[in-house]
């Protein structure tokens, strides 16, 4: 039996959301940020918010200092998913491969998320027996979920391949994804393997059966 534990953390929003009838921003934008252990793996999944937000989310819904993270993994690089990744010093920074050497490629050395990209590493395959890479391309050329199960339940931590459950529902994958018939491609592989949905910008809800809600 999977010993995998899901928490979310501190749940992120969009600046404007549409389907609020938003057609501006009208807030900060942060990612939803999620915990993840198993066994010795204490994995923490877009660290979009500010570290004292964090420091405080973090032992409010767990009981753990920043310390206790053993492995940061970001879905993709934007700085809403990444703008918390200082707090979590000690652990091993991931991102997947492809994202890392698309970032290095095309952003110009002035760029804000350069420093933590310089840390970022490749992300494996398999963090932990349960807790696995997934990638869901689109959104960014390479962008990459999580996808956490128990021998019962599928979970996917989603990054922006589902940015919200308004999205989800509605099919809608956000204004510009770089390539928008893969981005179509991950979400309709996630509608067909997973129980729960973790979305870049809201919070965690049941899917089921090729894409129905609960």
């Amino acid at each position: 039996m999977s010993d995998v534990r899901i928490d979310v953390i501190a749940i992120g929003s969009l600046a404007a959301n549409k389907y609020w009838n938003e057609k501006t921003a009208v807030r900060e934008e942060y990612s939803t940020t999620t915990l993840v252990r198993a066994g010795k793996l204490v994995l923490v999944v877009d660290p979009g918010w500010p570290p004292e937000v964090l420091r405080s989310a973090l032992y409010y819904r767990s009981g753990l200092a920043s310390d206790a993270v053993t492995h940061v993994f970001v879905t993709h690089l934007d700085a809403s998913h990444m703008r918390g990744i200082g707090l979590f010093g000690k652990a091993k920074w991931l991102a997947y491969e492809e994202e890392l050497r698309y970032a290095q490629a095309e952003w110009p050395p002035e760029a804000p998320g350069r420093q933590a990209l310089a840390r970022l590493k490749a992300a494996p395959e398999k963090f932990a027996p349960g807790v696995d890479l997934y990638p869901t391309f689109g959104h960014t050329p390479g962008h990459a979920s999580i996808f956490a199960y128990t021998p019962t339940q599928g979970t996917i931590i989603a990054g922006d391949a589902v940015l919200t459950r308004d999205h989800f529902e509605h099919g809608d994958l956000g204004e510009a994804p770089w390539d928008l018939e893969k981005a179509k491609l991950s979400l309709q592989d996630i509608v067909e393997i997973a129980e729960i949905v973790v979305p870049g910008h809201d919070n965690l809800f049941v899917c089921r059966g090729a894409g129905g809600l609960a």
